[in-house]
């Protein structure tokens, strides 16, 4: 997360001595707490200052205004939650292999508390703070998309896949995991990757492949 808030505080005009970098994270880990906790609306700089135990002007070193740690906390948290599916995601091996193993911690990604938090904040904050679906869509949204497309171009340059890239990443993550985000902003208690729904996503993940996998070649069929 350091490398991501001190590339977006690199512009910033500083006055005074600037924090450290570990002031500016601290910062970030207080503003994402209030944030999803209390609101982007209802959470003031004031709170973010109390919150991890220094000054307004402190904070205002690092970052101009409060669009600004929405910035930060928005990538640091994105990237967090990207990091292991990115890793997946450059891996080799045959598709059905590949698919599952990105479903899953794609799956885990969406599952975690905090991000169903983070979703119903940009749902119901959309209207007051645009910038913040705006946000989610570039860092979050576009570069899974993205993410997956480059899996499904190296597949299909592979003969694993055929298709275009793009639509089959789209239905891939529509038909994979878009319920199980629908089904995460509507869970009321503990969110957990239960043995039902792995096997739901298994199911979904197997489907795909029977619909993309090429129809004049031997290829790896779905386990």
């Amino acid at each position: 997360m350091k490398a991501e808030i001190k590339e977006l505080t690199r512009g910033c005009r500083l006055r005074g001595r600037p924090p450290s970098a570990e002031a500016a994270e601290r910062i970030v880990e207080a503003a994402t707490a209030l944030f999803l906790g209390k609101g982007y609306g209802a959470t003031t700089m004031q709170d973010v200052a109390r919150r991890f135990g220094g000054s307004k002007q402190t904070i205002y070193a690092r970052f101009p205004d409060k669009k600004a740690l929405l910035e930060a906390v928005v990538t640091a948290f994105t990237e967090r939650k990207l990091q292991t599916p990115r890793q997946l995601a450059a891996a080799d091996g045959p598709a059905d292999q590949i698919l599952r193993q990105l479903a899953r911690a794609m799956l885990n990604a969406i599952m975690d508390r905090d991000s169903v938090m983070m979703l119903r904040l940009v749902i119901s904050e959309c209207q007051a703070a645009p910038d913040l679906a705006e946000m989610m869509e570039r860092r979050w949204r576009r570069p899974g998309l993205e993410m997956v497309q480059l899996v499904m171009e190296r597949l299909i340059a592979q003969g694993q896949l055929q298709g275009d890239a793009g639509f089959l990443a789209r239905h891939f993550c529509e038909s994979v995991l878009l319920s199980h985000a629908w089904d995460s902003l509507l869970e009321m208690g503990e969110l957990t990757v239960t043995t039902d729904r792995l096997q739901v996503l298994d199911a979904a993940v197997d489907f795909f492949l029977s619909a993309a996998a090429p129809k004049d070649a031997d290829s790896p069929q779905p386990g």
